[in-house]
């Protein structure tokens, strides 16, 4: 039955159509003789946002439509798509009903997503006097568009990894072990049920084949497949699957983004043009974000591509670079590092500094599923400064949130092979230096930190806190960010952020889940100490059978006479002992007092609860005599020991600040026989000044 409030809300179109009908049509008449524009009925066009015959969105993911009938049609034509794509391009659906149907359900639509939809009157005259397209309405005729988002799946196990990716092939695990815990996916036998492994080509490279797999009891029970036969540099989609269940998108389990590795060219060169801004010019700054993000969305640059900057030349980002491709970012003179600027000035409006950074991986664009795997990053002789981050001690109001890395926390799925910093400075980290958040998985199999230097970071707060150097998620027991990290050769100068490893939240880790952190000959010059309860690991609900190594390390504490400054600093909160390792050893101190060997104000190596000194030592390797931090068979002060290690004032902005050329070791009897020296403790580069 027509919609009679509609014919009378547009019986004054309706009598001009008809007035029009009866009239000799011709050639020339087309636009005066279309049918009249049917619309949706929803609140754009009926001013009630509670009509419960509106369209809507209906059983999570069905999308149920209903419009007006028009007097004289012979039909409807709808039309639905991915709002972020264009009409004129492949439509999800296009079809007619006739002229009695002003309603439909389009059922089993994917979660969370927007989608579009157009309507239009058929005419019985033909294609030229059908009625204009509803929907079709532009960002200035809101009125005129149609589109709705999906509701949100319940959460879906995350069953499904990718590694060993080469250029051709891939092995994809898989993991079905149903927890009790989890949202209802049909399982059998204690395991979630999937029959199905689909790789296909992503949007990029859409003319490449897809490969289907149906899995056999055999790889079932292996817990992966091999795929062979892919092209390089092309980016899939893979996804498990559950034919029992009827609704496509209720069949999967997480999706996986891959990209294949590719033969990357020459190093580009990126050349240093000075941009056009006061600013820009000023620093004689050339900008970098633009370039590096369109190469994350350039197939015809491999993954691992090798980008160089010009050799002291200063570059700066104007927006923040979202890495979901690998690539190197080095100087093309490690004797010449070119520097970075994490944001130049300040928003006029509030006067808050710019302060860009890097991401790992991207929101998703709608219509997009699935997590971002990507092979190495590498980052290399650079200089990383934020000049115009503002600190609390300078204005007494929170500092810059500022960051070198800070993931978006509707990210997603993010997994990185390699993840490789060397020969870098870091200068102006007043927040945090790489943050994670957000409820998704994010994994990084491989993470080298050597040869660098943090300093004039903070503070934030008045507590000086902010986040760890890493800080960990808190969110998904399936993150790993933890699982082979290395920091070697480095040196933190007097920061106040809050801990250098932190993951603190009680989550149920899976068995495939163990940390690796090795701290290695890296030295620390007032870290941490103007508030208590920060710690180098926080790191209370560490996973079974992880392994912590701390060697070779030097802990500085120092101020001058009469500076009224408390020096805090804390060692480990480590709570679960099941499987764990400590490897602690041969780490050295030197403070103002030289009290004794026990630098930490609390929480020290040795703590029987909280550290390696657990049961008197029996899971170090070394056992409870290697957990204290020495001083030497006859202790030296922070001052014998280096030029001028003090910071540059008592109080005020400088309080938290250090001359560099003061950190290196004095050439003198006292430096070359004290063990520190002899036997390599913390960073290398201070001793240059002791060496033949």
């Amino acid at each position: 039955m027509k919609n009679k409030l509609y014919i009378l809300l547009l019986a004054f179109g309706a009598i001009v159509f008809q007035a029009c009908k009866e009239d000799e049509l011709t050639a020339n008449d087309e636009e005066s003789n279309k049918m009249f524009m049917t619309m949706f009925r929803y609140q754009a066009n009926t001013g009630n946002a509670n009509d419960p015959k509106a369209c809507q969105v209906v059983n999570t993911n069905d999308m149920y439509l209903t419009w007006y009938g028009v007097e004289g049609a012979v039909g409807y034509q709808i039309r639905m798509k991915l709002q972020t794509q264009p009409w004129d391009g492949p439509l999800m659906l296009d079809t007619v009903v006739g002229p009695d149907v002003l309603k439909m359900t389009i059922e089993d639509l994917q979660y969370s997503t927007m989608h579009s939809f157009a309507i239009r009157t058929l005419s019985p005259l033909g294609e030229a006097y059908h009625s204009n397209w509803y929907g079709y309405g532009d960002t200035g005729h809101n009125d005129e568009r149609a589109e709705w988002t999906m509701g949100e799946r319940v959460a879906v196990p995350d069953v499904l990894s990718v590694e060993n990716v080469t250029e051709t092939s891939m092995r994809i695990r898989f993991e079905l072990g149903y927890v009790n815990s989890d949202p209802v996916f049909e399982h059998e036998n204690g395991k979630f049920v999937m029959d199905e492994i689909t790789v296909v080509p992503s949007a990029t490279n859409s003319d490449l084949p897809s490969q289907s797999f149906k899995l056999t009891q055999e790889e079932l029970d292996r817990g992966y497949i091999d795929v062979q036969g892919l092209t390089p540099n092309a980016v899939y989609v893979v996804n498990g699957l559950n034919n029992k269940i009827k609704r496509y998108w209720d069949r999967l389990y997480n999706t996986t983004m891959v990209r294949m590795k590719g033969t990357p060219g020459e190093p580009i060169l990126i050349p240093h043009i000075v941009d056009t801004t006061d600013l820009a010019a000023e620093w004689k700054a050339s900008r970098l974000d633009t370039i590096l993000n369109n190469y994350m969305s350039d197939n015809t640059l491999a993954e691992g591509t090798v980008f160089l900057l010009e050799a002291g030349k200063t570059y700066y980002l104007h927006n923040s670079v979202n890495i979901s491709k690998g690539l190197t970012l080095k100087s093309e003179n490690p004797a010449k590092r070119a520097i970075v600027l994490m944001g130049i000035g300040v928003n006029p409006e509030n006067q808050s500094p710019y302060a860009y950074n890097f991401s790992f991986g991207r929101n998703p664009e709608p219509g997009e599923m699935g997590g971002i795997n990507i092979q190495s990053i590498i980052i290399e002789d650079i200089d990383f400064d934020a000049p115009y981050a503002v600190k609390y001690v300078k204005n007494n109001t929170t500092g810059t949130g500022n960051y070198f890395i800070n993931q978006s926390s509707g990210a997603m799925p993010f997994s990185c092979e390699s993840f490789e910093i060397r020969n870098c400075d870091f200068r102006r980290m007043t927040r945090g230096w790489v943050r994670f958040q957000g409820p998704n998985r994010k994994i990084i199999q491989r993470w080298v930190i050597d040869n660098c230097l943090w300093y004039d970071g903070g503070v934030y707060d008045n507590n000086g806190r902010g986040y760890a150097y890493i800080d960990g998620d808190r969110k998904n027991a399936n993150t790993n960010v933890f699982n082979n990290l290395t920091v070697t050769n480095s040196t933190f100068v007097d920061s106040p952020n809050d801990h250098l490893f932190a993951e603190g939240t009680n989550l149920s880790w899976p068995a495939s889940v163990t940390w690796n952190i090795t701290l290695e000959n890296c030295t620390f010059i007032n870290w941490s100490t103007r508030s208590s309860g920060r710690l180098l690991f926080n790191m209370r609900y560490n996973p079974s059978n992880s392994r912590f190594t701390v060697r070779k390390n030097l802990f500085i504490l120092t101020k001058a006479d009469g500076d009224p400054r408390k020096l805090n600093m804390q060692g480990m909160n480590i709570r679960n002992y099941n499987g764990v390792v400590f490897d602690v050893a041969d780490n050295y101190s030197t403070n103002t007092n030289l009290t004794n060997g026990q630098i930490f104000t609390a929480n020290g190596f040795n703590h029987a609860k909280q550290g390696a000194g657990y049961r008197n030592g029996e899971l170090n390797v070394g056992g409870m005599e290697q957990t204290e931090v020495k001083l030497g068979a006859v202790g030296i002060s922070p001052t014998d020991l280096m030029v001028d290690p003090n910071p540059i004032a008592i109080s005020g902005e400088f309080m938290h600040m250090h001359n560099l050329d003061g950190l290196y070791f004095k050439n003198t009897d006292a430096v070359r026989n004290h063990e520190i020296y002899k036997l390599g403790i913390g960073d290398p580069r201070w001793r240059r000044s002791v060496m033949p």
